[in-house]
C-alpha cells in the first residue's frame, strides 16, 4: 500500500514555491530589463520587442538583429563576445556583458550592459535609438559618461583579439589561434616591424610561468616591415599553440604586436587543457 506524508508534501511543495520566488526575485533584482511585448518607434519605424516582459525604459535590453531588415544596419561577429555595428558612416563595438563601448574613438561607459541571448545582440535602449537615428553620434557624450582613446595607449582605437577555436584542449593536443587587428577609427594607421614576425603568443600556467612561446624555435625574415590597416579594416593571422608535455589545468593565453612601439596588447584567454 502506498504511504503518503501529507505533512511533508506539503512543506516539500511549500519549499519549491518559496525557492522559485527567492530565484525570479534574485534574477529581476541583478539583470536589466529586457523588452518584450512592447512596441517603440525608432528610425521611423515601429517595432515589436519580444524576448522578455517589461515596460521599455532607456536602458531597456532590445534585439537588434530586427534593425537590419528596414535599415542598413549591419552587426559582424569580430571575436567572441565582440561585435562591431555598422549604419552609414559609423561605428561601434559592443563586448556581451561589459559595459564599455567604443565609437567614434571614445570610450563611453553605459549603465547597463550589452548581452547575447541566443541569436540575438541586445543593447540598451537608448543607445539604439541614438544608433539609429542620430548621424554623427553627438548625443551619446550627453546620455554616458565619455573618456577620449588616447592616442599612445590605445592606438587610435585599434582593437586586438585572440579567438581560439576552442578554450577546452585534451593534453598534448594542439589548437589554432586567430590573431585579429581591428581599426576602430576613421583613419588609417600604419604599423612597423623590425623583422618578419607580426606578434607573439604565449601560455601561462597558474603560476604565471611562460610554458609556451609561439615564436621560439621559428625563423622571421630579417627586414624592416611596414603594413597599414585601412579604416574599418580588420587584419588577421593565424597560429597554432601546442600543448605537448603540460599539464591538465587553467592556462592564460596572452598576444600582442611585436611592432616597434609594442603598444597593442590582447586581452588574456583562458584555456583549460584536461
Amino acid at each position: 500500500m502506498l504511504n503518503i506524508n501529507p505533512g511533508k508534501y506539503f512543506y516539500s511543495k511549500r519549499f519549491l514555491i518559496i525557492s522559485t520566488s527567492l530565484i525570479l526575485f534574485i534574477a529581476f533584482s541583478l539583470f536589466p530589463a529586457v523588452a518584450m511585448g512592447e512596441t517603440s518607434e525608432i528610425a521611423g519605424v515601429e517595432y515589436d520587442f519580444s524576448i522578455a516582459t517589461d515596460e521599455i525604459t532607456d536602458n531597456t535590453l532590445i534585439p537588434m538583429q530586427q534593425f537590419t531588415a528596414d535599415t542598413e544596419l549591419k552587426i559582424n561577429r569580430f571575436a567572441e563576445d565582440y561585435y562591431i555595428f555598422s549604419l552609414e558612416d559609423r561605428q561601434m563595438l559592443i563586448k556581451s556583458g561589459e559595459k564599455e563601448i567604443r565609437a567614434e574613438e571614445k570610450r563611453y561607459e553605459l549603465e547597463a550592459a550589452p548581452l547575447k541571448v541566443n541569436d540575438d545582440i541586445l543593447i540598451p535602449f537608448k543607445l539604439a535609438k541614438t544608433f539609429l537615428e542620430d548621424d554623427d553620434l553627438a548625443a551619446l557624450e550627453d546620455m554616458f559618461e565619455t573618456d577620449q582613446i588616447n592616442d599612445d595607449e590605445e592606438r587610435r582605437g585599434m582593437h586586438l583579439v585572440l579567438a581560439p577555436e576552442t578554450r577546452k584542449v585534451s593534453r598534448g593536443d594542439s589548437f589554432e589561434v586567430e590573431v585579429k587587428l581591428k581599426n576602430f577609427t576613421e583613419r588609417t594607421a600604419s604599423f612597423t616591424f623590425n623583422t618578419g614576425q607580426k606578434f607573439e603568443l604565449e601560455l601561462l600556467d597558474e603560476e604565471d610561468s611562460v610554458v609556451f612561446k609561439w615564436s621560439r624555435g621559428k625563423m622571421f625574415t630579417q627586414a624592416i616591415e611596414r603594413i597599414e590597416v585601412e579604416a574599418g579594416e580588420i587584419k588577421s593571422w593565424s597560429a597554432r599553440v601546442n600543448t605537448s608535455g603540460l599539464k591538465s589545468g587553467s592556462y592564460s593565453l596572452e598576444g600582442w604586436l611585436t611592432d616597434q612601439r609594442k603598444s597593442l596588447t590582447a586581452e588574456p584567454v583562458e584555456i583549460e587543457i584536461k
